[in-house]
């Protein structure tokens, strides 16, 4: 049996070590994931459809104001039965012997005078930008994202790191409650309580790295990267600034820089366009129309032959369809007002929540750093104290307990705090800004 589990390790080492050796090692810093998942993601590859279809369908608006030719050519060998006109002669054959009809002819026609089909193509363009808009947000929302998984994976770095210090001071104070226990100084419980400690650590240990690999895996799907790849994160990242932002200023660039009120104000006159052409349809419509060619019987007596001509054309009775269509533009219209000002609200909201929220980060940061300096002092005491044999391991004990939960306490603060910044600068629009600002 050992001899077959060893083959088969053997073996299952062997399948996974071609695709072990196709792994790179992708190191990028925030700008460049950012990049990377803006034009390799999925989001953005949805939004610049969207905004092909909106192209599409202002080309099609558009076809209806340009001028249409067709050109035609016919040859045929025909017969008539007189009487499907109602036409007999006495003396007279009802069916007309074969003849030949050659017809060569090209057609054109233009509305010159359409006011609702212009203002429908005006609508159509500003469906555009609208769309543009839209990719901005949709942009916005993929670095916000994958900044938020880069600071999750610097947190979990942090957090490995932190642990594995922990763990190498467990094993050192370990191993000094074995020396004590060997000297007759401490006793069997004091080794297992440290041994106790160090296990807690190395499960901790265990839990950070996991959660590591799992925020690099996010990240490398978020950036189109071989999942199995190894990333490495670069580059320092940027401290938050300490002065809180004045919150009427912060809503002020909310509202000058955010793309979903932008996108919101597009819409808007997109919507106000559609009003326009609706009423637009009770006003009348010129065309003009040309058609020109040659035609007879054989290609040698061929005439040339035209129409040209122009039509008026407005609408007397439509059984109200044109009313309907002028309500449903105005009703929509009207949603999209009471959208954009809940929307101005929302984000008037969002911005003065991240404050508060930011403002506590930095708070709880500065704290923390002070709790972890004090943890720090409290262990190196109580370890003194356990050496010289004036206190029990129990004190000591307690000092490690405090040291790795001050430690945690600050890599979340700081965690917290940068993901405060990252989701105020989403809220004001400066995502991009206070990305771009990362430390190579």
């Amino acid at each position: 049996m050992i001899g077959r589990a060893a083959f088969a390790a053997t073996a299952f080492a062997a399948a996974l070590s071609p695709m072990a050796s196709h792994a790179e090692t992708v190191r990028v810093t925030l700008p460049e994931a950012v990049e990377r998942a803006l034009s390799e993601g999925t989001a953005d590859k949805l939004a610049a459809l969207r905004v092909d279809e909106a192209r599409t369908g202002a080309a099609l608006a558009s076809a209806a104001l340009r001028p249409r030719v067709d050109v035609s050519v016919s040859d045929v060998n025909q017969s008539l039965n007189l009487k499907t006109f109602g036409l007999t002669f006495p003396g007279f054959p009802s069916v007309v012997p074969p003849f030949n009809v050659f017809d060569a002819h090209v057609a054109a026609s233009m509305n010159v005078i359409d006011i609702a089909a212009r203002r429908r193509s005006a609508a159509a363009r500003q469906r555009i930008r609208v769309g543009e808009a839209e990719r901005e947000r949709s942009d916005s929302d993929v670095a916000a994202a994958v900044a938020s998984l880069f600071l999750t994976i610097r947190r979990a770095d942090s957090l490995v790191d932190e642990t594995e210090a922990n763990v190498k001071l467990f094993e050192r104070l370990r191993a000094e409650a074995a020396h004590q226990q060997e000297a007759g100084v401490g006793t069997r419980l004091d080794t297992t309580r440290a041994d106790v400690q160090l296990s807690r650590q190395r499960q901790a240990l265990v839990a950070a790295r996991n959660q590591r690999d799992a925020a690099r895996l996010a990240l490398l799907h978020a950036i189109g990267a071989d999942m199995g790849d190894d990333l490495v994160l670069v580059g320092a990242p940027s401290s938050p600034p300490p002065a809180i932002p004045d919150p009427e200023e912060a809503i002020a660039d909310a509202r000058r820089l955010r793309p979903e009120l932008r996108s919101a104000d597009e819409e808007l006159t997109a919507a106000e366009m559609l009003v326009s052409a609706a009423k637009g349809e009770r006003l009348p419509k010129l065309s003009a129309q040309f058609q020109g060619g040659y035609n007879g019987n054989y290609l040698g007596d061929l005439s040339w032959t035209r129409i040209v001509g122009g039509s008026l054309a407005f609408s007397v009775y439509d059984g109200g369809e044109r009313a309907a269509r002028l309500a449903e533009a105005r009703r929509r219209e009207e949603e999209l007002r009471i959208e954009r000002r809940e929307l101005d609200r929302q984000i008037e909201e969002e911005v003065r929540r991240d404050i508060l929220a930011y403002r506590s980060a930095a708070s709880r940061s500065e704290l923390a750093e002070e709790s972890a300096r004090l943890a720090g002092d409290e262990l190196t005491f109580a370890t003194d104290r356990f050496v010289n044999g004036v206190s029990s391991d129990v004190e000591v004990d307690n000092a490690q307990t405090s040291v790795a939960a001050a430690r945690d306490a600050r890599i979340a603060a700081l965690a917290d705090q940068e993901q405060a910044w990252i989701d105020l600068a989403r809220a004001t629009g400066r995502i991009r800004e206070v990305i771009e600002k990362e430390n190579p």
